[in-house]
């Protein structure tokens, strides 16, 4: 497998080569940085044999791994966006806030139950009769 120094020199880089380069380089299995790219394993198997490989897709395994695909490709800047979308960030819950809201969900959960239960009673006393 050629460096990425090596890599660079070439003018037509094989970008799934420089995937697997930096996949091997990593602490991380395969599993896990295909995970967190939003892959499977055998998805990251396949980009690593596209020479094409489209710069999101290289992106996308770039924050996963903790690696700036930019200083291999430089014209990749072009198609990142480095805006995040807004996070809608609510104020934090106090104390009573969170133990109102956790016993209207359990008293919504022990309804539901009952309301289970019931359909259960009566399907069964449908069939004794």
């Amino acid at each position: 497998m050629p460096t990425f120094n090596a890599l660079k020199e070439n003018k037509k880089i094989h970008r799934g080569e420089v995937l697997e380069k930096a996949v091997q380089q990593s602490d991380l299995s395969k599993t896990i940085i295909a995970k967190r790219a939003g892959y499977t394993r055998s998805s990251l198997y396949i980009h690593c044999s596209k020479a094409d490989l489209p710069f999101d897709i290289l992106e996308r395994y770039g924050k996963a791994l903790g690696f700036d695909f930019t200083t291999i490709f430089p014209e990749m800047i072009t198609y990142i966006s480095f805006e995040e979308p807004e996070a809608q960030y609510k104020q934090a819950l106090t104390f009573e806030q969170m133990v109102k809201q956790r016993d209207q969900w359990r008293n919504k959960y022990y309804d539901l139950l009952e309301k289970y239960n019931r359909l259960i009673e009566d399907k069964y006393n449908l069939n004794d009769e």
